[in-house]
């Protein structure tokens, strides 16, 4: 033990010495000691150039990198400032629809596989104050209407169907089309003008049109467009709810026409 220890003790010793030394010769003679730190750090300078120049610049990419994020942090508050001022303009604009005055969860008890977008049943209906074209949501989003309403069970169309017809707005534009789907599980806004450019992205919502379903309730995002039709652009819309899993959903309880049991 003390013949490993010997070395350690040594070295400790001969620096404690040279620190000693050291510090006597700049007192004893600080003209020389400052004028021999003066040439070593000259001497150094240049080995040490490229280390200070890359903290600088790391220095600078991690200011750029943090200043980026607040500017999409703040530019993403911004939209949806915007979106809840084009919402609250659009209701300020037309005459309110009915309004919901509850909203009840609902469990999916049936999603027939050879139907899979089109319809689910419920275990919520007409004595839960369920009626027919009451919106159906998940997520937020608009995932489709009630159609047939029995006692304690309800149908509800899905926006996949092709049969389900629902008048949508573009928020950023303002141009109205009709959602409908495809039985397939997509979505299309069509009667979109083909002039107009509509950027991936932008926000779907329901329009002021209809005695059962108020406006601005989102429904997607486009997606991209499609082919020519009948003089017409579709635009393919993304719903911003996860339809092929749908476990619950959101019914909002309007006065709409009366349940039609099946």
């Amino acid at each position: 033990m003390v013949s490993k220890l010997n070395p350690i003790l040594v070295n400790t010793l001969l620096a404690f010495l040279c620190g000693l030394l050291l510090l006597w010769s700049s007192t004893a003679f600080p003209g020389p000691v400052r004028a021999m730190v003066d040439r070593w750090g000259a001497a150094l300078y240049f080995p040490e150039l490229p280390a200070l120049e890359l903290r600088t610049l790391v220095q600078v990419a991690n200011n750029w990198v943090m200043e980026r994020k607040t500017l999409q942090a703040r530019n993403s508050e911004l939209e949806l400032e915007n979106l809840a001022l084009r919402t609250a303009l659009q209701r300020a604009l037309a005459p309110e629809p009915l309004v919901a005055s509850e909203i009840i969860g609902a469990r999916v008890t049936l999603r027939y596989p050879d139907a899979w977008w089109k319809e689910i049943r419920v275990n919520r209906g007409a004595g839960h104050g369920v009626r027919v074209g009451a919106p159906a949501l998940s997520d937020g989003f608009i995932i489709g209407k009630v159609v047939r309403v029995g006692a304690d069970y309800a149908w509800i169309e899905l926006v996949t169907s092709s049969s389900f017809l629902l008048a949508a707005v573009v928020d950023d534009t303002w141009d109205l089309g009709v959602i409908n789907g495809d039985d397939r599980g997509n979505i299309w806004l069509l009667y979109t003008p083909p002039e107009k450019e509509f950027q991936r992205g932008m926000i779907i919502s329901t329009a002021l049109v209809g005695d059962y379903l108020p406006p601005g309730i989102p429904i997607g995002k486009i997606w991209g467009q499609g082919e020519l039709r009948d003089g017409f652009m579709p635009q393919k819309v993304v719903s911003g709810a996860h339809l092929t899993q749908l476990y619950t959903v959101q019914i909002l309880l309007t006065g709409g026409a009366g349940g039609v049991s099946d």
